[in-house]
């Protein structure tokens, strides 16, 4: 190691240190060859304190961040912790991190890629359930920290003529998130926050719209055609196409998704419109 290293390199020893899964031992080598450090890195750059030495001195930090990982994980994902315990929950943290470590200055992204994980180790045999259930939990904390937006109103609709009606473009408010599952995780998390018993986990197709309005996060449940319908406006299909889209392949009556839309303008899903001809 040069006598004098430069403050770039001590930056990225310690932060490999720190966030490389392992053994301590298995830390310092990949710290050392990250940053072109010899061997004795610790014992070079950090002082012992009066009752700490080196080693032990940056293993408080080692240590302290993985903590701070499960706090955060806890806080975004508490149904699934409760699924599977505290403990196997910090284990999964563990691995988790240890594949996809923080890579933003705020903890509030580190859990973007937990819902797959959970799938992809199959998490305590339950993978896809889990899976579900995170991504769900996820929403919920990525649509309470989405950018504020005007919110449409029906009334704002009625300067459309009936003729351009099937002509709107709606945009969405960004903070919406329109989803499928192959369980019924919606159930399984209102029981959970209800602190009731949890229903059975099942294999069933459902659908659900989760969006803040008026600074609280909501949840709605979607029959399929609705979530269909939904999804075609928020991809920026003209209302008219959407309906056709949707009466064709769920037979299903106009009336009933004009209700569905007047309820969603109703409750804030959309920001603006435009009306544009085809």
């Amino acid at each position: 190691m040069q006598a004098e290293p430069e403050l770039e390199d001590i930056q990225a020893w310690l932060h490999t240190f720190v966030v490389v899964p392992g053994s301590q031992d298995e830390a310092l080598a990949a710290a050392e060859r990250r940053a072109g450090f010899k061997e004795g890195s610790a014992e070079s750059l950090i002082l012992p304190s009066p009752t700490l030495e080196p080693r032990e001195r940056i293993q408080i930090y080692r240590g302290m961040y993985l903590l701070r990982m499960q706090e955060a994980l806890q806080i975004d994902f508490p149904a699934v912790e409760e699924r599977v315990g505290k403990e196997r929950f910090f284990e999964l943290v563990g691995q988790y991190v240890g594949r996809h470590p923080s890579q933003s200055y705020t903890l509030d992204h580190l859990g973007r890629k937990f819902s797959a994980f959970l799938k992809e180790v199959d998490a305590n045999g339950e993978g896809g359930f889990l899976s579900e259930l995170a991504h769900l939990e996820w929403a919920l904390c990525m649509v309470a920290i989405a950018p504020d937006s005007p919110t449409l109103l029906m009334t704002d609709l009625a300067s459309v003529t009936p003729d351009n009606f099937v002509n709107l473009r709606m945009e969405p408010v960004p903070a919406l998130e329109v989803m499928s599952f192959q369980h019924d995780v919606n159930s399984y998390f209102k029981a959970w926050s209800d602190e009731e018993t949890a229903p059975p986990i099942m294999v069933e197709e459902s659908h659900l719209a989760v969006w803040r309005h008026e600074l609280n996060v909501w949840r709605m449940n979607l029959p399929p055609s609705a979530h269909f319908f939904l999804s075609r406006l928020v991809e920026g299909r003209r209302l008219g196409e959407a309906l056709d889209q949707t009466i064709d392949k769920y037979q299903a009556e106009e009336e009933d998704l004009f209700d569905w839309f007047q309820t969603w303008v109703s409750e804030g899903f959309f920001s603006t419109f435009r009306v544009e001809a085809q």
